[in-house]
């Protein structure tokens, strides 16, 4: 595959970006199996999910706590969207801004909830 960046004029740069690319990739899964054939453990850990949904079970102060670190985030995440819109993680900058708010509106219902059931006991 290294070969074939020969084939390319020497001021093309986009037309050899995928070729290169490719054998970045190839030779990181590379050094993945070799680390994994000495070690026996996996080179990098597998990325967590980020969860999507609201945790259960929490108390109202938890929630709110929640709900605090929940708008920071989604306040840097516009910040970052509204600087530089044509970054090129905005599309993930956005993804994860609408699932904070998802999980804003979530923990926003449970307190509401909460709360009518805390003055409907009354």
């Amino acid at each position: 595959m290294s070969n074939s960046l020969a084939d390319f004029a020497d001021d093309d740069v986009a037309g050899r970006r995928p070729v290169v690319e490719k054998i970045l990739a190839i030779r990181e899964a590379w050094k993945d199996a070799r680390y994994e054939l000495q070690t026996g453990q996996p080179r990098r850990p597998e990325k967590q999910a980020k969860p999507a949904t609201a945790s259960q079970g929490l108390l109202a102060a938890e929630i709110r706590l929640e709900l605090q670190k929940i708008r920071v985030n989604i306040s840097k995440n516009e910040g970052k969207l509204a600087d530089r819109p044509e970054h090129r993680l905005a599309t993930t900058w956005s993804q994860e801004l609408a699932r904070l708010r998802a999980i804003k509106e979530q923990y926003d219902d449970e307190l509401r909830r909460m709360n009518y059931e805390s003055t409907k006991a009354e």
